[in-house]
């Protein structure tokens, strides 16, 4: 919106929109980076990509963050890390069987 000063130049006024997060995006947002995937799902413990397997949709366990971590030597901040849709679909491209 243009608004004329006193003496007839313009100005722009800057519009400023907030919007509500969902929960579910609230979570996303605050939630764990994982390493990228192809660095640690090769090596990880076969009980681990089976806990994984079981719910793709699940949040890591704390314990299979911290081998993600040792595979990757990093530190990953503590709280929710659940799989993106891309990493969902690595996964699903390297199923072969486990047992």
């Amino acid at each position: 919106m243009l608004r004329p000063y006193r003496d007839g130049r313009t100005r722009r006024i800057m519009e400023l929109r907030l919007t509500t997060l969902t929960a579910e995006q609230e979570i996303l947002m605050r939630a764990t980076v994982l390493p990228p995937i192809d660095r640690w799902w090769p090596h990880l413990d076969i009980d681990f990509k089976h806990e994984i397997l079981a719910n793709l949709d699940a949040p890591l366990s704390t314990e299979a963050l911290a081998e993600v971590a040792r595979l990757c030597d990093a530190t990953i901040e503590p709280g929710p890390a659940a799989l993106s849709d891309s990493e969902k679909e690595y996964i699903r491209t390297q199923i072969e069987v486990v047992d």
